[in-house]
């Protein structure tokens, strides 16, 4: 019981936290956002002492510091390297392909000269975006109003019309009244917003209000995920008469008996659940819970024979039943081991899984003879637990036994086999499955039974 406890409270441990890792680390929804930052001549204007140009660096500097971990960052400028060209619209930074210091870099090198293509420039950042899922937006940060004679209104209208979702937002930066009525257009055309500064404290509160609209947000948390409890729907640790819950199938007296809170059992001969004949097969007389469920026996066995095998599992006859096995095999030479097993058998057609226990792997090429019987003894008196586990359709084995040199449990498990009806009630036995010299004494501490709910 202690042993299977430990095992369950480290498992719903382990799940929680894992539950608590991924809430704490989920990634934010992607944004992209193509910032467009007017440096035409008339960047050079004053505000307070202070070049534009130089308060929208600095005040976009602070933006792309602070820009959220999901948010993907795209950077035009125009009208910064020729005087007269309206073609002058650099692309300084494509859609995520640039580190903040590389776009703060690409701002600092702007010395404004020229025009004010805006409509070109909404047109190159309408291609960034091209192809690109999820949320898109585009920020113009302009003092003026277009003077190459493109009508920016009828392309923001398209970049909103294009069916993916684009808005155009507009910032004007210490601007007339023809250039705010162009671009609040432009931010009304695109489905976005205008914002209004006259100054760098102001540049800083409308590019803020703007990065909370167009930057990734968190999305919904996702509902917690509940934690599997469980609730003990039987127990037994052989108090009182076997009688009270179980049936013995070829019942042999002398082979078995209950006493000092444990179920003695000692087989000599051939059996297990495959044969038809084997004697104290141990039967609950009560149903499994319908939903989930663990089933856990605890035991202490001496395994002398080198065949030895304890089973605990669902049986209904010797050809129908899913059941846990622990086991022990002992050959020539270096062909010995100890294992754990999950045998299901179907109408006559077995199918099994097992991992070994004691040696480092099945078959040959284990433990000499003399070493395996000095390990397996170390654990005659060191309690193992064997649990049947039921998810759904799907059942495995666990097992986990004391360390002789240390306190700390080792746990196993096998892979999984599926039953789509319960191929009978939950049983027990323990016998030889092979002809061998000696006997089988197992010593059962207790069965439990719980049920499993998420």
């Amino acid at each position: 019981m202690l042993l299977l406890r430990r095992f369950l409270a480290t498992m719903m441990t382990v799940t929680a936290a894992a539950i608590l890792f991924v809430q704490g680390t989920q990634a934010k929804a992607s944004s992209d956002v193509v910032y467009i930052l007017d440096a035409s001549n008339s960047m050079w204007g004053q505000i307070e002492g202070t070049a534009k140009i130089e308060t929208a660096r600095s005040v976009m500097g602070d933006l792309l510091s602070n820009a959220s971990p999901g948010t993907q960052i795209g950077l035009i400028a125009y009208g910064h390297r020729s005087e007269g060209e309206c073609s002058d619209i650099e692309i300084l930074a494509n859609v995520g392909q640039a580190s903040t210091v590389a776009l703060k870099d690409s701002l600092a090198g702007l010395q404004p000269k020229g025009k004010t293509p805006i409509a070109g420039a909404l047109q190159e950042a309408k291609e960034l975006l091209a192809g690109r899922e999820g949320k898109r937006n585009i920020v113009l940060i302009s003092d003026g109003i277009e003077t190459c004679g493109g009508d920016p209104c009828a392309i923001a209208a398209e970049l909103a019309a294009d069916g993916v979702g684009t808005k155009v937002h507009a910032v004007g930066f210490d601007v007339d009244s023809a250039a705010r009525e162009q671009l609040e257009c432009i931010a009304e055309k695109g489905q976005g917003s205008y914002y209004n500064a006259s100054s760098a404290s102001e540049l800083q509160l409308a590019l803020n209000e703007v990065a909370e609209v167009v930057q990734a947000e968190e999305p919904p948390a996702p509902p917690p995920t509940p934690e599997p409890t469980s609730e003990q729907v039987f127990f037994d640790d052989f108090t009182g008469d076997l009688a009270e819950h179980w049936s013995v199938q070829n019942a042999d007296i002398d082979s078995y008996i209950v006493e000092d809170s444990n179920l003695f059992m000692i087989n000599n001969a051939v059996g297990d659940f495959r044969n038809a004949d084997t004697r104290n097969i141990v039967v609950l007389g009560q149903d499994m819970p319908s939903g989930d469920w663990d089933a856990t026996i605890t035991f202490t066995g001496e395994f002398k024979t080198g065949r030895d095998t304890v089973m605990f599992g669902l049986y209904k006859d010797d050809q129908n039943f899913l059941t846990g096995r622990i086991f022990t095999s002992t050959g020539s030479a270096t062909c010995n081991y100890a294992a754990l097993g999950i045998l299901k058998m179907a109408s006559g057609e077995a199918t099994e899984f097992k991992i070994p226990l004691i040696g480092s792997q099945m078959g040959c090429g284990a433990l000499q003879v003399d070493a395996f019987a000095q390990e397996v003894s170390k654990h005659e008196t060191t309690p193992m637990t064997m649990t049947l586990h039921k998810r759904g359709r799907s059942y495995h084995v666990s097992a986990s036994r004391g360390e002789a040199d240390g306190p700390e449990d080792v746990i196993y498990e096998t892979d999984r086999l599926s039953s789509l009806r319960s191929p009978g009630a939950l049983a027990l036995t323990v016998g030889k499955y092979n002809k061998a010299d000696g006997e089988v004494m197992v010593m059962i501490d207790s069965v439990e039974v719980t049920s499993i709910t998420k």
